[in-house]
């Protein structure tokens, strides 16, 4: 098992169920489109809130974040630029060796929202993540701009087969290749789309380039917004059930189950309860996966949106396995999901 430090967790568990109404409630007189983008805004500024104030507590904040790292850089200290691109029409950036890359958040079509892009860790999980996108996008000033000491001028530059590789949707890709350090302990950086070779601050570099993806996932193990479900269906050992969900043009909703319709206060507290199950750790390959104590299938009311199937699977004393369609990479506290199951079961009795 690959432990997470300690972070976000808690700030994104503390939004979940205020996320979950969110995507069943208040979108009354709204077209599609706009509710949900007022979903994805509503579920970011929710984690800004909680990352800032709130119920999450100073002393609990990620100090260590290779996020945090990049956005406290000083850029004005020199005044040398290196311009890659527009940042507001950025939508991948890829650290690599010449191996394969080892971390890459890219912008493409959303999971849960029809015509609509959002930010996804791609690289290096077997499956996509959301990305949480709280400060992102100042995050992202510091590659879309590099800020450095100065040319270097008459350079053997050696690849080290470290890079940064940056994609916009205007300008296309740049690359910047991370060659040898010197004595002064800065590095030498050489663009692609022009040759010239910069010298950089060492600290600078090492920070840009040692990114961990765990620090901008949302880690919400089961990710579907309400609105976008025509049927769920839940199995435990003690439950087997089927909602069938309506929803019409104005994104109003009602819930049956067994033809009954249910009291919708109770059954978004049950839902929202499905969403509060964040991702805890990383799993070790291949884990063995049997007899899931929590099955849940989302069956979707667009064809442009795909169904999504997350079961859970006993791991060891504190944790279950996270499946999502197939694949398995993470692990959610077991406490939390039996008390998820527990909630369950007492919701279909």
């Amino acid at each position: 098992m690959k432990g997470f430090r300690k972070k976000g967790a808690v700030a994104v568990i503390g939004m979940i169920a205020v996320f979950a109404v969110a995507a069943a409630v208040g979108l009354s007189g709204k077209s599609k489109a706009q509710a949900a983008r007022k979903e994805e805004n509503f579920v970011q500024e929710s984690a800004v809130e909680r990352q800032e104030g709130g119920d999450y507590a100073e002393s609990e904040k990620d100090t260590d974040s290779t996020k945090n790292a990049v956005l406290e850089l000083e850029d004005d200290i020199y005044d040398t630029k290196v311009p890659a691109g527009d940042r507001t029409k950025m939508i991948r950036l890829t650290i690599g060796t010449d191996s394969a890359p080892v971390f890459e958040i890219r912008k493409e079509a959303s999971e849960n929202q029809v015509d609509f892009e959002e930010w996804y860790v791609t690289e290096p999980y077997s499956y996509k993540q959301l990305v949480n996108v709280s400060d992102l996008y100042s995050f992202l000033d510091h590659y879309a701009t590099w800020s450095c000491i100065g040319q270097a001028e008459d350079i053997d530059f050696e690849d080290s087969g470290l890079y940064v590789e940056e994609e916009f949707s205007d300008t296309g890709i740049v690359k910047f290749m991370v060659g040898q350090k010197n004595e002064a302990g800065n590095y030498y950086v050489k663009a692609d789309y022009s040759g010239n070779i910069y010298e950089m601050d060492g600290t600078q570099v090492e920070t840009m380039t040692r990114l961990q993806a765990e620090d901008f996932m949302m880690r919400i193990a089961s990710l579907v917004y309400l609105t976008t479900v025509e049927k769920l269906e839940i199995r435990t050992d003690e439950t087997q059930a089927v909602f069938d969900i309506e929803t019409d043009s104005e994104n109003n909703q009602t819930y049956e189950k067994d033809g009954e319709i249910m009291d919708e206060e109770v059954f978004k507290e049950m839902y929202s309860s499905l969403l509060s199950i964040v991702i805890a750790e990383e799993t070790d390959e291949n884990p063995t996966r049997k007899n899931p104590v929590l099955q849940l299938n989302f069956i979707r009311n667009t064809d442009k949106l795909k169904n999504t199937e997350v079961n859970y699977y006993p791991y060891d004393e504190n944790y279950y396995v996270i499946e999502k369609d197939g694949q398995a990479q993470f692990l959610a506290e077991k406490g939390k999901v039996d008390e998820v199951i527990g909630l369950i079961n007492s919701f279909c009795r």
